[in-house]
């Protein structure tokens, strides 16, 4: 599997991707987006990444990072169905470090979610930049329990 970062332009394909599978999210212009593919997939419902209509690989997850200040948000992360309960997820997680190493980074995990993202460097925390906190009461409102976790060791408290 291989990790691309996606241009603005590049992502008609995460979209539809998103909408098949996660029609509430939506994706912002500001956020940076990877996809992680497999040349191989099997699966007739994973949506494929094309460039001059030949097929390139398909998505098997995706993630975004949606900066805030000098915060980020780590949102969106999507393994398709067919892939779940593989090790897709940390796979993503994994090639995600680097990138999520460099800043304070949050994420507002579904509450069934927190020990997974314990396992990448997360942890939950009872506090955050301002920022951070009022998004993180709007996305509270919308029904899900969420937990507001930071990754451990970026944050300065």
């Amino acid at each position: 599997m291989q990790l691309t970062w996606l241009a603005p332009d590049e992502r008609i394909e995460v979209k539809k991707f998103y909408r098949q599978h996660m029609p509430y999210a939506r994706l912002l212009q500001k956020e940076s987006v990877c996809v992680l593919t497999q040349a191989d997939s099997t699966s007739a419902n994973d949506v494929e990444i094309t460039s001059y209509g030949v097929t390139c690989s398909k998505i098997v997850a995706s993630a975004r990072i949606r900066p805030i200040g000098q915060f980020a948000i780590l949102t969106g992360m999507l393994v398709h169905p067919d892939f779940r309960g593989q090790g897709v997820g940390h796979q993503l997680m994994d090639a995600l470090q680097s990138v999520i190493a460099e800043g304070n980074t949050y994420i507002f995990a579904l509450a069934h979610l927190e020990g997974f993202y314990a396992k990448h460097g997360f942890c939950v925390i009872a506090d955050a930049p301002n920022d951070i906190a009022q998004l993180f009461l709007k996305y509270q409102g919308d029904g899900e329990r969420l937990v507001l976790m930071g990754l451990a060791g970026a944050i300065q408290r």
